[in-house]
């Protein structure tokens, strides 16, 4: 387990036993102070309405919880909505009508409850995750204020207390709320005016964060403008007083922040509430909704608040453009990236193709090849065997006879197609054949000498009557 989650798994295990001591209004997970001034060692905070030199045995916080070291520090929080009297309005802060509607600004409802009018502030517009329609959010406790609100409710900007009337100001209607173990949350409709996705002082909104330990954010609340502070806690647990109807409520996994005195003395003060808190690049962290009088204050993670009310992070046209322009650089890249796929396959089917060409040019090569071999054993054939046998093995075409003179298949006879293939070897043996390599029949390897010499006279007479035919046949063409 990491350091950092090892300290929250044991802060997680001891808090439920620690918020039951009356004394104690919050634990979380943050940085050490000793004489005031903080330390880089992480501790168990241990949030007290009062530290007491002297405080009963069963009361005291262990200086160790699971080997982790505590810190016990004053700090009492409460909900940061402003609330005035009816009959007592003035003006105490930013009392702007703003058009388009800016987070950052002044918000409240029109209802009243308990003879004082609330004012708070407009965190930021956001989309309905449901639609897309433009909603302004902020707290349940600056909209709703109590256990009595409804759908449909007003809500003016200015607040009635920044000299906001109703209905002439009325900028939209209560749509939804969340008061839950972890958001202080709601949203109304926008209607009558337009919008943008930024905060005053801060400029345009670019999406959302997690807020971590000694992360540097700032807010722009209706009381006390714009502010700059640290992420000094983590994983914050704290019992707050919602009032009549709700009571106290404990809120976990907060977000404690701690003001940079170079540019403030608070980070929030009543009024700021729904304030939203952002790092150092306009990304929403958390909603800021409560605080201490010591200037610090508390936010939800904005993830948690988002999903709870259903909503998107609002964009800027200019970051829709940057995300659009990014898509369709993905996409062009994907289409110059398909392309050349394409034309690769295509000169890999170029190459399939040439391949199987040599190959098939290859494989006539050798058909070639084979059919001269044949070709050459069917001369050698009859060189060796200058007999009957030879020609019973290489006949001649009938058609196509060897002899130049082919008066057709239908000219031909029986014998003079016979007479032809005759001619057709005896001019094979003649060409091929000379005296020199004639076999000496006389000395022949028959073992009986008379054969041998009825065999050459039988061949004699065979070429003979061989050339006595042809010579007949010729006769007989020209006469």
């Amino acid at each position: 387990m990491e350091p950092l989650q090892a300290v929250i798994h044991a802060k997680e295990s001891a808090e439920e036993e620690l918020l039951k001591h009356p004394h104690v209004t919050g634990v979380a997970v943050g940085y050490k102070y000793v004489g005031g001034k903080r330390t880089d060692q992480v501790s168990i905070q241990v949030f007290v309405k009062e530290k007491k030199k002297t405080v009963p045995k069963g009361q005291m916080i262990p200086a160790e919880i699971n080997g982790i070291p505590t810190d016990v520090i004053q700090r009492t929080y409460e909900l940061h909505p402003a609330s005035k009297k009816v009959i007592d309005v003035s003006p105490m802060a930013d009392t702007g009508t703003y058009n388009p509607v800016q987070g950052g600004v002044s918000i409240g409802p029109c209802r009243v409850v308990n003879g004082l009018i609330y004012a708070g502030t407009l965190g930021v517009p956001v989309r309905d995750h449901t639609n897309g329609n433009t909603l302004l959010l902020s707290n349940f406790h600056v909209m709703c204020i109590d256990n009595g609100w409804s759908v449909g409710d007003q809500m003016t900007q200015p607040s009635r207390i920044d000299t906001g009337t109703c209905p002439t100001d009325v900028v939209g209607t209560l749509l939804r709320a969340a008061l839950t173990s972890s958001v202080d949350g709601a949203v109304c409709t926008l209607s009558g005016r337009g919008s943008s996705c930024s905060i005053v002082d801060i400029g345009t909104v670019n999406g959302t964060n997690t807020a971590t330990l000694n992360m540097a954010v700032r807010k722009r609340g209706r009381t006390t403008g714009l502010t700059y502070g640290t992420v000094d806690s983590i994983s914050l647990s704290v019992n707050l007083n919602y009032g009549d109807g709700i009571g106290t409520k404990t809120l976990t996994n907060q977000i404690g922040l701690v003001p940079d005195t170079t540019h403030n003395a608070m980070f929030g003060d009543h009024g700021d509430s729904g304030s939203v808190v952002v790092d150092a690049n306009n990304k929403v962290v958390g909603l800021y909704f409560a605080g201490s009088s010591d200037g610090t204050g508390v936010a939800n993670p904005i993830a948690a608040v988002l999903s709870a009310l259903n909503i998107d992070m609002c964009v800027s046209k200019s970051l829709v453009k940057e995300v659009k322009d990014g898509k369709r650089e993905k996409i062009e890249r994907k289409e110059v990236k398909n392309e050349k796929i394409e034309v690769k396959e295509k000169n890999e089917i170029k190459e399939r193709k040439l391949e199987k060409l040599e190959i098939k040019e290859v494989k006539e090569v050798k058909e070639v090849k084979e059919k001269s071999e044949i070709i050459e054993h069917g001369n050698k054939t009859i060189l060796d065997n200058p007999g009957p046998k030879a020609i019973a093995d290489n006949p001649v075409n009938p058609v196509n006879p060897v002899n130049p003179v082919n008066p057709g298949p239908a000219a031909l006879t029986e014998l003079e197609q016979r007479v032809a293939q005759l001619e057709a070897v005896f001019g094979t043996l003649s060409t091929f054949i000379g005296s020199e390599l004639r076999p000496d029949l006389s000395a022949g390897a028959l073992t009986n000498e008379s054969d041998a010499q009825k065999t050459s006279r039988e061949l004699q007479q065979q070429a003979a009557d061989a050339l006595q035919a042809k010579t007949a046949f010729d006769n007989k063409g020209c006469c």
